[in-house]
């Protein structure tokens, strides 16, 4: 598992890249290996303009984010429970919002559950903030449930299958992490209604999207990371 964890890291596009540069600037320094250097070099631009670009970017990550649709309204009495899986403060705001959305329309007849920490920062009460965010902005106290012991997605699902039992809840997470989370919890059994938020696929392109851009890196970054997830929970995890 953690060899696992330290070969995603390196396999992130943002990563691999740097290395190849790295590589190709020492390589560049010695007469006998200069080709190669500049070979590298090269490889780790072109990857980086290719991984920055709009259009790129929008092709990596669509096969996760297309997988399941946005919650529909009429939908939403199919459960009065809402599970908010933590993501970290770059997503948990759009988490949240989708979070606020389905309460407000059940006109606050559902129950708030949520699940994770940050497993590097033990001290960060990540949990009581969400909880006060949700409090500040109309959500009754009694309705949230914090469950901060998880340190990630499968021990999320145990987690909440202890408090929901077989009852049917909406699972809310980052589309690009939907398809991973759903392959979990399925296989502990729940009975979840994905409801996807936090969408990165910009569908209409101008001159400036074929541009490097920063965010579109950290995109693939993203994509890259859920689509190992995948394959170590299919191949790995009974």
């Amino acid at each position: 598992m953690i060899f696992f964890k330290i070969l995603q890291k390196f396999l992130l596009p943002s990563v691999f890249i740097l290395f190849l540069l790295l590589i190709g600037l020492v390589f560049s320094f010695r007469k006998k290996k200069r080709k190669i250097g500049k070979l590298f070099l090269f490889l780790g631009i072109l990857l980086y303009y290719l991984f920055s670009i709009t259009p790129i970017s929008n092709l990596i990550i669509s096969p996760l984010e297309n997988k399941y649709l946005q919650i529909k309204n009429e939908e939403l009495n199919k459960a009065n429970k809402i599970v908010l899986l933590l993501g970290g403060k770059e997503s948990d705001v759009l988490r949240l919002s989708e979070v606020l959305r389905i309460y407000f329309l059940k006109n606050k007849n559902a129950q708030i559950i949520v699940s994770g920490r940050d497993p590097l920062l033990y001290k960060r009460e990540e949990g009581e903030e969400i909880k006060n965010y949700l409090i500040e902005r109309g959500v009754n106290k009694k309705d949230i449930i914090l469950e901060n012991e998880s340190k990630n997605t499968k021990e999320s699902a145990l987690n909440v299958k202890k408090i929901v039992q077989d009852e049917s809840f909406f699972l809310v997470t980052s589309s690009y992490h939907m398809p991973r989370s759903a392959i979990i919890f399925k296989k502990q059994g729940l009975n979840f209604l994905p409801a996807p938020t936090d969408f990165k696929i910009e569908k209409d392109y101008s001159i400036i999207d074929y541009f490097p851009d920063a965010k579109n890196l950290r995109n693939c970054d993203l994509a890259f990371h859920e689509y190992f997830g995948i394959i170590y929970f299919r191949l790995l995890i009974k």
